[in-house]
């Protein structure tokens, strides 16, 4: 028993090591390729000129559009929340909402969000699998949103032509652009309907039921099957949820669009008619999907270098997309402070019931 405590904490010990290596790669990931892009800054003086000079004003309504699209995704949570007869003060979502913008700035591919609004959840309820498949049906509702959009937006961009390549651009230059979007109309339809065919299978009853005997199977990992027998059960409860599930996808969109207004008024106040709002529901989502890439905390550098490739395909200015993606996460930071805020208070007051519950135990029982 002595021999066995240094063992496991050398062990722990290991473990947090690579952990933290692993973070430390991903913050020098990030900041190599916002280094790399910078590198390639045509003219980067006159760039942090025209971002110094841009419209405060436009600047703080894409704050704006994008605190209400965060409230509005509390909004959607709750009515998958009700579907699953799960009645949440709307406070109390819109605050675990607001914690897990906050934590999705900070942990690469966006699951630290997810996973503490699962936990709030679940604490609050004492319904883990049902807290579990409320995030996870959340979360594949809004992706397929996003999809839905690019897809929309890109087919417009094929049917009436572009807004942003100037006529001297020539004709190699709006061919190419054409392409692009071709290939983001297809990749995003693709997108979507992998997206719905997915959700599809999860609230089918025959797949889970061949992934339970799956698991059942493998020892490794055969200790979870009565948790996933219990997450498969809460997923089914979306089953015949139509009115829900349809309800979410709307206020889904109204999300991507309110996000999409975010991007194109930063764009915008940095420089006035640079890129029409089409395109940018074209880029939004693509966006939206690159972060979830766990190459980095909140997709610093990932983001960024997304913009700068797809404001180009677009026909505007790489660095101009440099600057957006940049001044983008710079609000997403700014947004989310409340975030920090609640989880700050939510820790404190779990300490001091922790406290109280060490000083007054519960008496044991005769």
């Amino acid at each position: 028993m002595l021999c066995s405590q240094p063992v496991d904490f050398f062990n722990t010990w290991q473990i947090q090591m690579k952990n933290h290596l692993l973070n430390l790669l991903k913050i020098v990931i990030g900041v190599s390729l916002l280094a790399f892009l910078y590198n390639r800054l045509e003219d980067p003086a006159a760039l942090w000129a025209q971002v110094m000079d841009s419209n405060k004003l436009m600047l703080l309504l894409g704050a704006t559009a994008f605190s209400c699209a965060v409230a509005l995704n509390g909004v959607k949570w709750g009515i998958l929340l009700r579907a699953q007869a799960l009645n949440v003060p709307f406070r109390r979502l819109i605050a675990f909402q607001w914690m897990a913008i906050f934590l999705d700035n900070f942990f690469p591919a966006q699951v630290g969000g997810d996973v503490l609004r699962g936990y709030n959840l679940a604490r609050d309820t004492h319904r883990t699998a049902d807290a579990a498949a409320s995030v996870l049906i959340d979360r594949f509702t809004g992706l397929t949103a996003f999809m839905l959009a690019a897809a929309m937006a890109s087919s417009s961009l094929l049917l009436w032509g572009p807004t942003t390549v100037a006529p001297q651009a020539g004709e190699d230059m709006f061919l190419r652009q054409f392409i692009d979007v071709r290939l983001i109309a297809v990749g995003s339809l693709i997108g979507a309907l992998t997206m719905i065919t997915i959700m599809a299978l999860m609230l089918s009853r025959r797949l889970k039921r061949w992934a339970e005997a799956i698991i059942a199977r493998l020892p490794l990992i055969k200790r979870l099957l009565p948790f996933w027998q219990k997450l498969a059960a809460a997923i089914n409860a979306y089953r015949y949820k139509y009115v829900a599930m349809i309800a979410a996808g709307m206020v889904s969109l109204v999300i991507v669009v309110l996000t999409s207004v975010n991007i194109w008024l930063i764009s915008n106040a940095i420089a006035p008619g640079s890129i029409s709002f089409v395109e940018v529901l074209v880029i939004n989502p693509i966006i939206a999907f690159l972060v979830l890439v766990p190459l980095s905390p909140g997709g610093l550098g990932v983001r960024q270098f997304g913009f700068s490739a797809l404001f180009v395909m677009m026909g505007a200015s790489g660095a101009l997309g440099f600057a957006v993606g940049l001044l983008q996460q710079f609000i997403n930071y700014v947004v989310s402070i409340p975030g920090l805020i609640l989880w700050i208070r939510g820790n404190r007051a779990d300490a001091r019931e922790a406290e109280a519950v060490a000083e007054h135990p519960a008496p044991l029982p005769h």
